[in-house]
């Protein structure tokens, strides 16, 4: 389906000065009323910081029959306001169906539907970060005939290792069979991985099949509950293009005090078409640092050990 929606439409034509910006959260489910827990101290982190908020039904929001009820708590307002969703992950369709109930209320989401794809799904962020990512295959996934053309397309890794997602996310707890190929040229066992991820993915399938070079990254630990190998990996936060903050990325295993630099990647940001975004980055074991994905800023998770006021507060710098 076209990408050329009334919402990316709409945002092009001046209907008023905008005066504010809000920040959007979901509803607790069981209190229409409260945030969802999830969120709670990211919801009192930015009104402490002097913005006001909204709530809306992320349940409502995600069914078939119900999303134009999702904002039916929301008041329209008199003046064109910003506003930036923090919250869980929302497909392009859903994405889009918030983005102009909103708007007809008079508030606009900081990114319109094609900047928030620029940047949740893989694919169309490869435009941005190509030169800095590893290398690549997509398909979008329809039937089995699609799962050929995918197979067809990694020839270009040979017995090199790789690893599987759909354009979002992979199955990383089923590393050995649905997410980690050792050699890309045993086709049944790629097929059969492919398979597997597609069936655990379910209903969740985001779009399609990425197929990745597999890079060695520098070892960090051991996850305490999972037992998963963690890597020296890190959370970019940018702001109308511009950097707000980097963070490690995961809340077990020693970081050095001193991050990383982030001028290289900075300059890469600068050509993102998204007005808030995140971008996660690694370290290889030849010290070499690299792109993983970028993200979303609003579906992207803050790291555990990142303190919520001090991030609003860095956004607010950004956004006054």
């Amino acid at each position: 389906q076209s990408r050329d929606t009334l919402a990316d439409i709409i945002p092009k034509i001046e209907l008023k000065v905008i005066k504010e910006t809000y920040f959007l959260f979901c509803e607790n489910p069981f209190e229409s009323n409260k945030v969802d827990e999830d969120y709670a101290d990211e919801f009192e982190s930015a009104k402490i910081n002097g913005f006001r908020t909204l709530l809306f039904n992320f349940d409502d929001l995600t069914s078939e029959f119900y999303f134009k009820n999702a904002t039916k708590q929301i008041k329209a307002s008199e003046n064109l306001s910003n506003v930036i969703y923090r919250g869980w992950m929302l497909t392009p369709k859903q994405y889009s169906n918030l983005y102009e109930d909103l708007l007809s209320k008079n508030y606009k989401l900081i990114n319109n539907v094609t900047e928030y794809q620029n940047c949740h799904y893989l694919p169309d962020s490869l435009e941005f970060i190509e030169s800095k990512t590893p290398k690549s295959v997509f398909e979008k996934f329809e039937n089995s005939e699609s799962i050929e053309k995918l197979i067809e397309k990694t020839k270009k890794f040979g017995s090199n290792s790789v690893i599987l997602k759909d354009y979002v996310k992979s199955e990383k707890h089923d590393w050995e069979t649905a997410c980690y190929v050792s050699d890309a040229s045993n086709v049944q066992n790629l097929k059969n991985s492919i398979e597997n991820l597609i069936r655990l993915r379910g209903k969740y399938l985001n779009e399609g099949i990425v197929v990745r070079e597999f890079i060695e990254l520098n070892d960090l630990t051991i996850h305490s509950k999972s037992g998963m190998p963690l890597t020296e990996e890190y959370r970019l936060f940018f702001f109308n293009q511009k950097l707000v903050e980097i963070y490690d990325y995961w809340e077990e295993g020693k970081y050095d005090l001193i991050k990383p630099e982030t001028k290289e990647f900075e300059e890469i940001g600068k050509n993102v078409k998204s007005n808030f975004f995140s971008m996660d980055i690694a370290r290889e074991k030849n010290g070499n640092l690299i792109i993983i994905e970028l993200g979303d800023g609003q579906v992207a998770g803050l790291p555990d050990k990142a303190e919520r006021n001090e991030f609003y507060k860095k956004l607010k710098n950004y956004i006054c």
